[in-house]
């Protein structure tokens, strides 16, 4: 996706999207996996709309990077949160976990590509250390922001914030799409 995205040969179809159903459909088919590895799992959806333009695909990738990072740094039995609320015209998905944690000399180099915060712990695991660029690409992608916040034995949360569409935007592109197929 990387190479694609550098050469400028990776697109996104972006659309209006109901950020809502990605993520539940998302925590749905995570929760078994996290489950059977007696991972504690909780899901917090404000009640609220969440209408974002994106690229379907590339937002469930970007959870399933966040997700997958949370279920191989956290050691049972632990705890993984997936919430989504809205702050400041902003959609706020945040994904939380009881796990080892990340150092904070190297969170600022996290969402750099091929860097591995414990070489010999994400060689184990299979990590290449390019999820969380790819992550961090999309989030630009889709004019939104990631961060981190952790601490080693404190676990780590990851914010991504993604623009959230105004009500009136909304409704007109509701009306252009219906008005394009009458």
């Amino acid at each position: 996706m990387l190479a694609r995205a550098d050469s400028g040969r990776e697109n996104l179809q972006v659309t209006l999207l109901d950020l809502r159903s990605v993520i539940a459909e998302t925590a749905n088919e995570w929760r078994q996996l996290l489950e059977s590895r007696d991972l504690q799992f909780a899901i917090a959806i404000e009640d609220c709309d969440f209408r974002v333009m994106a690229d379907r695909r590339a937002v469930q990738r970007l959870l399933a990077i966040l997700l997958d990072n949370a279920f191989k740094y956290t050691p049972p039995p632990g705890v993984v949160e997936l919430q989504l609320n809205a702050r400041n015209e902003m959609a706020v998905i945040t994904v939380r976990d009881s796990g080892i944690g990340i150092a904070e000399q190297d969170q600022s180099r996290i969402f750099e590509r091929f860097y591995r915060a414990d070489k010999a712990r994400s060689r184990a695991l299979g990590g290449a250390g390019i999820g969380l660029a790819i992550a961090s690409w999309i989030v630009q992608q889709h004019r939104g922001s990631i961060a981190v916040q952790s601490s080693i034995g404190n676990g780590s949360t990851f914010s991504v914030e993604l623009p959230l569409q105004p009500r009136s935007a909304v409704l007109d592109r509701s009306h252009a799409v219906l008005g394009a197929t009458r």
